[in-house]
């Protein structure tokens, strides 16, 4: 794009011509006396290939063009700040009001086994806090306030407000055509209320900045708080039908799982019924157990079988041996009597030393030593028959507890293999028993998550009423932008009118 000085100087250059050789341009053949010029104004012009003239434009041109045309550019400032103040005395004032909203990524650990795992990872995190962002200025979240101060009514939401265009137009807002009223104001207090809010979060924060406009601080204020209040709701209610679902996939096979452990158990009864497999408190059967505890009892008895025959096989042996103190037959009464016999031996001695053995007292000691003797052979009988008896009666025990053994041991042994198919299904029944418990365990602990709020949203600051609106600007700041305004304007006015007198006044005579 060229200047005007460059177009001049690329057209070719007209000669000079005065104000008094006019006489030489209006056709006459014959060439006039040449006339001085010095008397004559000269005007350096330029002109372009298609005739037009593009006069040489200083900066004290400019100043002139706006000297000559001051009226008009008073005039138009005038107009423009009287705009302004109309504007800001007649425009429907905003007032913003603003919130701010911490987002943990991590939800408060009330159930040690929650249903939503926490990841720790820094991406993940953001991604979670820029979701619940997007939850924030969503269609239930919205749906929720507009209940709850019901907007469908507010005409400044629901569509029904006539402004002053529309006032001076005649024009009003109408319900879609085939739309019930009711739906047509809620879908209108929808999006009304969605171009008024804005949600951002703050660079390397977990912040949120909610701000909502309306066209009083008051309600400002109260759509920012119900706005705030409601994200906090649908996240937990979000959360809250997590659980719900969760705890109905659970609770579905529940029934199956039961019947599937019934069946099993029931079978495990049948079984042993059938064969006769009886199980203990150990939990094994009750053929292993017997078997058991007679091989114990067994093993006691023939243990006092050998102390019973050793015993026996002593005593017999010291039968002979009965009038010795030192000997194994020992007894309290046989001790008494072989206390008595000793002292009495020694009397019978000694008076049969002194008197002869026709001492009448010695007969009778004699006599009386006679029947010691015979005491004594009684006592050791009894305590042979006493050692005989009991060598008898663990024999009998032995034999007794032999046989059960055998017994329990051809019982056992008939149970083995009923004992494997048991097995199989104790095992069966044990992994069907052990998945309808951990079911039934887990969809009764997430019904209870349902129950609690976990989120871990917190409102940092209430929303304040603010001090001034947003939008229009100040009445005086309007006034003045608008005098600038039309002034520009008068000036370009000016300076276009300017321009055009100079090019008509410079247009070349052909």
């Amino acid at each position: 794009m060229y200047t005007l000085q460059e177009l001049a100087q690329k057209a070719k250059t007209p000669p000079v011509v005065t104000r008094g050789d006019e006489s030489l341009l209006q056709g006459g053949s014959e060439v006039q006396p040449a006339v001085s010029t010095a008397s004559y104004e000269t005007v350096p012009v330029a002109v372009s290939q298609n005739g037009w003239v593009f006069p040489s434009i200083g900066l004290s041109d400019i100043v002139n063009w706006l000297l000559r045309y001051w009226l008009l550019i008073i005039l138009m400032a005038s107009l423009g700040g009287a705009a302004g103040i109309v504007f800001g005395k007649t425009a429907k004032p905003r007032f913003t009001a603003g919130t701010d909203i911490l987002v943990s990524p991590s939800n408060l650990q009330l159930v040690p086994n929650d249903v939503y795992a926490t990841s720790m990872q820094a991406e993940s995190q953001l991604m979670d806090i820029e979701s619940k962002l997007r939850v924030l200025t969503s269609g239930n979240v919205l749906q929720r306030v507009v209940d709850e101060m019901r907007l469908q009514d507010d005409p400044e939401f629901n569509g029904t407000e006539i402004g002053l265009l529309s006032s001076v137009l005649g024009s009003a807002k109408k319900d879609a055509d085939g739309m019930d009223p009711a739906k047509a104001k809620n879908i209108a207090a929808l999006r009304e209320l969605s171009s008024r809010i804005d949600a951002r979060r703050p660079e390397r924060s977990y912040l949120i900045n909610l701000s909502v406009w309306a066209r009083s601080p008051e309600k400002a204020v109260l759509l920012a708080n119900a706005t705030a209040k409601a994200f906090q709701e649908e996240v937990a209610q979000n959360e809250q039908d997590g659980a719900a679902r969760a705890a109905r996939a659970l609770t579905e096979p529940l029934n199956e799982l039961k019947q599937a452990a019934t069946e099993a158990e029931m079978k495990v009864a049948q079984f042993r019924n059938a064969q006769g497999l009886q199980t203990g408190n150990a939990g094994g059967l009750v053929s292993a157990q017997s078997l058991t505890e007679t091989n114990t009892q067994l093993v006691g008895a023939l243990s006092r079988q050998a102390e019973a025959k050793s015993r026996y096989d002593e005593l017999t042996s010291a039968k002979n041996q009965a009038l010795d103190p030192s000997s194994t037959l020992q007894s309290s009464t046989l001790t008494a009597l072989r206390t008595q016999y000793a002292t009495l031996k020694q009397r019978v001695d000694a008076m049969a030393m002194t008197y002869g053995p026709r001492y009448p007292e010695l007969v009778s000691a004699q006599s009386q030593l006679s029947g010691l003797q015979a005491q004594i052979s009684q006592e050791i009988s009894r305590i042979l028959r006493a050692a005989k008896l009991d060598l008898e009666q663990a024999n009998s025990v032995v034999e007794t507890l032999r046989r059960q053994t055998e017994t329990a041991r051809s019982a056992v042994s008939l149970d083995t293999d009923a004992q494997v198919m048991l097995n199989d299904l104790e095992r069966d029944r044990l992994a069907k028993t052990t998945l309808y418990q951990t079911y039934l365990t887990r969809a009764q602990e997430i019904a209870q998550r349902q129950q609690i709020d976990t989120t871990n949203i917190r409102i940092v600051s209430t929303a304040l009423p603010p001090k001034s609106r947003s939008w229009p600007p100040g009445t005086a700041l309007l006034a003045i932008a608008g005098a600038v305004v039309g002034g520009g304007l008068g000036g370009s006015i000016a300076m276009l009118f300017g321009f055009v007198g100079a090019i008509r006044r410079q247009r070349p005579v052909v």
